[in-house]
């Protein structure tokens, strides 16, 4: 038998929300040989002119842990400003505006916070830019205007939404350009004798399909002066309406997921486990007991932590939330194991959040025989013209993994692939 005290500090140490920052960082991080980062650092050094880069992944692949990664790796060489867009904007009603005008004050906060004094001129030139932004149809409610305090009214105004605040989102754009102008001037006199900066702006991956695509086509988005990189939807990354676009940043990096299964030499999904894959996983598990001592190294069955892996799809949040719904089901059982029954429990329980339309089946078989991506499109009531594999991208339905011989490959998500087996079996 086993109660609530020995099952809690394993229940806390998987958070599956939460990236690796800082400690966790240091103690959790298990290596991937797939990671970006040092490409990434590569690239920068390599980049005489301010570049733009965009790193893909699915939705808990790890792209955050990655980032942070990269800014650790690069504090040396750089002035990182890190612009959390989930935190800072309403994720109901963010566009471009929004965006560019939080990389904007970011950089000038970023660039105060490491002892730089904005130029007096360059201070009230950005002043009354942003200005046309945060008291547009409005007063100053009297007083000289200061950079903190028009920060904190901006910062209010973007967890809104210009959308909401004006009565047209169109009387906010003719103030962006000026206000690019203004901050990459203050970019250019800094670096003067300051490192560059690199921006590492997070958060819009999370952001729906449609909404993903129109900030990622302004132009808007590569006009500042300074290194960027953006985390974008895996869905955008691989969608034909995003091909063009996409041309105007420098490099399009993949965060692949880690593969459970391996493909063949078509790069067709194969029902051959993927042990490196796996033993991947399973460290990522081991090390967060490690930290609990003795008592808890054995707490995962062998059969039931490679379950958990081969379910998980390589998705690292993914592979988090399955430890922690197990921990939940061993204790509604009063074990002091994770067996494969539990974890089989655990993945039932998981596996009801995922949802799949009639529509999107015939698409997944064809993924699960060929290893790619389609081009079918659907006509929805609510969104109109889709293509459905931006959707099951989107949903985490369909993962990407690269192969390092034969490139990049796709699948089913293994946790839905019995849905989609009887779904055949009506078939047949």
């Amino acid at each position: 038998m086993s109660d609530i005290n020995f099952w809690k500090p394993v229940y806390r140490l998987f958070k599956p929300d939460e990236p690796l920052m800082q400690k966790d960082l240091q103690d959790f991080y298990v290596r991937r040989d797939n990671s970006p980062v040092d490409n990434l650092v590569n690239l920068l050094a390599m980049e005489e002119e301010a570049a733009k880069f965009l790193l893909a992944g699915h939705r808990g692949g790890g792209k955050t842990t990655e980032l942070r990664r990269l800014e650790q790796a690069c504090r040396a060489e750089y002035t990182v400003v890190w612009v959390d867009t989930d935190t800072a904007l309403d994720k109901f009603n963010i566009g471009y505006a929004e965006v560019v005008v939080l990389i904007g004050i970011s950089i000038v906060q970023q660039l105060g916070n490491a002892g730089w004094s904005l130029p007096r001129q360059l201070e009230q030139d950005l002043l009354n830019s942003l200005a046309r932004v945060t008291y547009q149809g409005k007063t100053t409610e009297g007083g000289q205007l200061e950079l903190p305090k028009l920060f904190t009214e901006l910062g209010m105004l973007l967890r809104v939404g210009f959308q909401k605040e004006t009565t047209q989102t169109r009387e906010v754009r003719p103030a962006l350009s000026e206000i690019i102008d203004q901050v990459n001037t203050i970019i250019t006199e800094a670096e003067k004798d300051r490192p560059k900066l690199l921006v590492i702006v997070d958060g819009l991956d999370r952001k729906d399909f449609e909404v993903a695509l129109a900030m990622f086509s302004s132009s808007l988005f590569t006009d500042l002066a300074c290194h960027i990189v953006y985390a974008i939807p895996i869905s955008l990354r691989y969608s034909p309406a995003f091909r063009q676009p996409m041309e105007g940043f420098g490099h399009c990096l993949d965060l692949a997921n880690i593969p459970v299964f391996r493909c063949d030499d078509r790069m067709c999904p194969t029902l051959v486990p993927d042990r490196v894959g796996r033993h991947i996983l399973s460290i990522v598990i081991e090390k967060r007991l490690e930290k609990l001592g003795d008592a808890y190294t054995q707490l995962f069955m062998t059969d039931a932590l490679d379950l958990l892996c081969e379910k998980s799809g390589g998705v690292m949040r993914d592979l988090v939330r399955l430890a922690k719904t197990a921990c939940e089901v061993a204790l509604r059982k009063q074990a002091c194991q994770i067996d494969l029954a539990t974890a089989q429990d655990a993945i039932r329980e998981v596996r009801r959040t995922y949802a799949i339309e009639d529509y999107h089946f015939p698409e997944l078989a064809v993924v699960h025989r060929t290893g790619s991506l389609t081009s079918q499109t659907y006509d929805s009531p609510r969104e109109g013209k889709i293509v459905i594999c931006d959707k099951l991208l989107h949903y985490k339905l369909i993962l990407g993994y690269e192969d390092p011989k034969t490139g990049r490959w796709f699948d089913v998500n293994p946790i839905v692939v019995e849905d989609l087996n009887r779904w055949q079996a009506t078939q047949d």
